[in-house]
């Protein structure tokens, strides 16, 4: 081959490497408009994930404060209706 024609194979190797660079480029500033952006990038909405997750413990733990209040009146009540049944049943076994 002479000098021109490996000249011109060059040139048209670089130019094709040149539009792959370009579209490689293109598809980076892609991904990372997906990753960053402020509105609707998976970042943000892993942060929304997460803010929502702790607020939902908060909510958690106050849903198990109120089980375990429940418990305890449940069995306060228990007490007094027992209290009250054996107390019924002292006075009318008294008549």
């Amino acid at each position: 081959m002479d000098t021109n024609k490996e000249i011109a194979l060059m040139q048209k190797d670089m130019e094709t490497l040149r539009d792959k660079v370009e579209k490689i480029d293109l598809k980076l500033d892609s991904i990372t408009e997906k990753l960053l952006n402020p509105d609707t990038g998976f970042v943000n909405r892993v942060n929304k994930n997460t803010e929502f997750r702790t607020e939902m413990e908060g909510l958690i733990e106050d849903i198990k404060a109120m089980k375990r209040w429940r418990e305890g009146v449940t069995w306060a009540i228990r007490i007094l209706v027992a209290a009250c049944v054996g107390g019924l049943i002292k006075i009318l076994s008294l008549n």
